[in-house]
């Protein structure tokens, strides 16, 4: 067989397969951008917003995070830590990757630290703190969350701050 018919073959043969699909290629592009978009409004709801009251928006009923509900309340406990201690605290997306029922987000908090946060004086500087999520959605609702911030290295930017002042 020639070149340019293998060639031939193998792009018809490869339009077959999208098109064999039926649009699955599509609603799975379509699912996993709702369901990135879907992530970045809950933790603004939780992180920033502290809109507790929303979780069954976004959570199915037996929805754990970080495995327990001990973590919940934990991070129900961190995020009004936050916003005590950070005036003006924002949240900025800084990627997500995607496929149709899992999202990972990479996240950053951003604020002037005006009081003091885990043991830590006030810096009265910005200061960033990383964070990180992994959801698994089902129905459009998420049934396992890892929510991880970094509060260890959220303190050693603080207390060189506090030293290079």
């Amino acid at each position: 067989m020639q070149r340019s018919h293998r060639v031939g073959l193998v792009a018809l043969a490869a339009a077959a397969l999208l098109a064999g699909c039926g649009g699955k290629r599509e609603e799975a592009a379509t699912a996993a951008d709702v369901n990135k978009r879907h992530a970045a409004e809950y933790l603004r709801a939780f992180l920033i917003d502290r809109d507790w009251q929303r979780w069954p928006e976004y959570f199915a009923p037996d929805a754990k995070l970080n495995g327990s509900d001990m973590a919940l309340q934990i991070m129900r406990g961190t995020a009004e830590g936050l916003n005590f201690s950070f005036a003006d605290l924002k949240l900025t997306i800084r990627e997500q990757v995607a496929e149709p029922n899992r999202v990972a987000t990479a996240f950053v908090l951003e604020g002037r630290h005006e009081r003091a946060f885990n043991e830590q004086p006030p810096t009265h500087q910005r200061l960033e703190i990383d964070g990180y999520a992994f959801d698994h959605f089902e129905g459009g609702k998420v049934v396992d969350s890892r929510l991880f911030i970094d509060v260890w290295g959220l303190s050693q930017r603080a207390a060189l701050a506090k030293r290079e002042k």
